[in-house]
């Protein structure tokens, strides 16, 4: 106990150290040249030491809390020894004491931004080192920058970037410090290059939540890097990514737990109001200050009322932020409704359940909201709130909401909230149930439907038409019996009883032909287009291409398939043919089924000699008969068979 008494000490101590050169820097800024860069050093040094004095009090064995602190505190020094010399120098008559040996910790600006981009990267987010052989660049690390940072400081030219005159202590030119130099350098370098490619590789290779810490402190520094010493920038870009650095380590601890450290839901929004606040009030302040400075007593004071008046709006949005960040939406109801009828009208039909459930556990900072059907077991758990969900007087489940963490129950606001949302839910548990049983309906209806047309299409093909084909042999063979003995009557009777028989054969072999293919009841058309295709010679390779098609009367389509169905059968039978194409499009009220090959073609006439199939007269007989027409186009690169299909079928 005492012993974290005196490390949260230690911390606190070093922060109220930055404090105090903040309030240095805040009363030098406006009095001297570029006074405001250590205002805003110094306000980065406060985050990095406030930050890591929490860290420390809760953790305070663990290295990431003690090297924020130390980044603030180096911050500090450099930022408050500038703002001194530069004023005990400069301005102040005489000159303060110890004016111009402090303005040389200047340079201790340079570890305070290398050391997160670097050391704080490599202890990330455990507070220990990857693996051992990290200790050879993170000790090349310390090492070069240390030189480097001395080096830099007992320089006259780092002296008179801040005031004029000779610096106090100044390191000589000498052969040994120009060895010294350029072998810090070397190592510094060296070792900031191999801590980045190992993190790059470490940040592929870490699992959730590691390669989210990593990666929120990593998209910080490495940037904060570069504007650092390769690319110019604002200094309100500068101060704006620093800030991050510490942003993104309490982004860590809020949302991914960093260290084990838990922090109540309470504690964080009351962090974030007093944040928003704090902001709220230096922004008004230091716009009032300026405006008092350029403008008399009264104009000013005006001007000022006027500002604050006008952030009044800029602080509500950041509030309401901080709310939503920490409790959902809460205090919007409105807004998480209309957020579930977005993901309502974007989801796919398989992920609209888990989308509305999502949106449910995001508005309500909840780690998994589910549904329970009526007649299921409920879920256990202390803690959960069970939301009947009903549409028409009708219960379809229950809507169970765990609670955020143990301890943590919901409020007034989230039950308002989850009573706004559950209608919502409600309607489209029922939808997904009526579709369901819909389906399945549809499904039941398929099969006993193929089912009828398989025992009718048996009872014709294997029942009556070999009856029907049996009695025409017969009365062919009375005929042949009788071998025109007959008289006429007999004669004139038998054959029209021959011509009645072929007749129904012929009508039955039409009942057959015409009853809907059962692939287009199961896929659709141009899926089952794609089926038949398959079945077809290995080595034609058929390709069946198709523009978005509208809802087809079922016996244009039932043509179509037919058509498309014949043409490439006759491709695989008789075109010797490499490859075959069907493209179906509509245009003009019209459905265009093309079939193309590159076989030898035929003259149009042969048609009538190729044995088996009905060949293009079939075909063209289904495209008459629902209104429509077909052309053939052969020749020697191959054969093209188009019909022209209305989309209203026989006019």
């Amino acid at each position: 106990m005492r012993s974290r008494v005196l490390t949260t000490g230690a911390a606190v101590t070093a922060t109220l150290l930055c404090l105090a050169a903040f309030t240095l820097a805040a009363w030098v800024g406006p009095r001297v040249p570029e006074g405001d860069r250590s205002v805003l050093g110094c306000v980065f040094a406060v985050a990095c030491a406030g930050t890591g004095a929490l860290l420390v009090h809760l953790r305070p064995r663990n290295a990431i809390g003690w090297l924020l602190v130390l980044t603030g505190l180096l911050q500090a020094l450099s930022a408050g020894g500038n703002a001194y010399g530069a004023y005990g120098v400069e301005v102040a008559e005489p000159d303060w004491p110890l004016a111009r040996p402090v303005t040389q910790l200047g340079m201790l600006y340079l570890p305070s931004l290398v050391l997160p981009a670097t050391v704080l990267v490599a202890l990330y987010p455990s507070g220990r080192l990857p693996a051992r052989w990290w200790r050879w660049p993170v000790r090349a690390v310390w090492a070069g920058l240390a030189v480097v940072t001395v080096m830099t400081a007992l320089s006259q030219e780092a002296f008179d970037d801040v005031v004029s005159g000779p610096a106090p202590l100044v390191l000589p030119r000498t052969w040994w410090t120009v060895a010294a130099g350029a072998a810090a350098v070397v190592a510094l370098v060296a070792g900031v290059l191999v801590i980045w490619v190992a993190t790059v590789v470490r940040l592929v290779r870490a699992r959730a939540p590691e390669r989210q810490q990593l990666a929120w402190l990593v998209c910080v520094v490495f940037p904060l890097m570069l504007l650092t010493f390769a690319v110019p920038a604002p200094d309100w870009v500068f101060i704006g990514l620093a800030l991050m650095v510490p942003g993104s380590i309490i982004v860590g601890v809020v949302r991914y737990r960093l260290l084990g450290i838990v922090v109540s839901r309470a504690l964080a929004y009351g962090a974030l109001t007093a944040a928003v606040a704090t902001v709220y009030l230096v922004v008004a302040g230091l716009a009032a200050a300026v405006l008092g400075r350029t403008l008399t007593p009264v104009p000013g004071a005006v001007v000022a009322v006027l500002l604050a008046l006008a952030l009044g709006p800029a602080r509500d949005r950041l509030q309401a932020g901080a709310d939503r960040l920490v409790y959902g939406r809460r205090r919007d109801p409105v807004a998480a409704v209309t957020e579930l009828g977005d993901r309502v009208a974007g989801a796919d039909e398989a992920d609209l359940l888990p989308a509305v459930l999502g949106t449910v556990s995001t508005a309500l900072r909840t780690s998994a909201a589910r549904i329970v059907r009526p007649g299921d077991a409920a879920p256990g758990g202390a803690g959960t709130i069970a939301v009947p969900l009903r549409v028409g007087g009708r219960d379809v489940g229950t809507l169970h909401v765990p609670e955020r963490r143990p301890g943590e129950p919901f409020t007034a606001g989230d039950r308002r909230l989850l009573a706004a949302l559950a209608p919502q839910v409600a309607v489209v548990v029922r939808a997904l149930e009526l579709t369901g049983r819909l389906e399945r309906e549809r499904e039941r209806v398929l099969t006993a439907t193929h089912a009828e047309r398989d025992r009718i299409r048996r009872d014709l093909h294997d029942g009556l038409g070999p009856s029907l084909a049996g009695i025409g042999l017969g009365v062919q063979a009375v005929q042949a019996q009788l071998d025109g003995r007959a008289g006429p009557l007999v004669g004139s009777l038998l054959t029209r009883l021959k011509d009645e028989v072929d007749g129904t054969v012929g009508e039955v072999r039409r009942i057959l032909d015409g009853l809907r293919p059962t692939p287009l009841d199961d896929v659709g058309l141009v899926p089952a287009l794609q089926r038949h295709a398959c079945t077809l010679s290995p080595s034609l390779a058929v390709r069946v291409t198709a523009a978005e098609l509208p809802a087809l009367p079922p016996d244009v389509e039932t043509a179509a398939y037919r058509i498309a169905q014949e043409a490439l059968t006759n491709v695989a039978r008789h075109a010797g043919a490499r490859s075959a194409e069907v493209a179906l499009r509509t245009a003009g009220g019209r459905l265009r089924v093309t079939v193309a090959d590159d076989g030898a073609g035929f003259p149009p006439e042969a048609d009538t000699r190729r044995p088996g199939g009905l060949g293009l007269g079939s075909m063209r007989g289904r495209a008459q008969a629902v209104g429509g027409e077909l052309s053939v186009t052969s020749g020697a690169n191959g054969t093209s068979v188009v019909a022209e299909l209305p989309l209203g079928g026989r006019s």
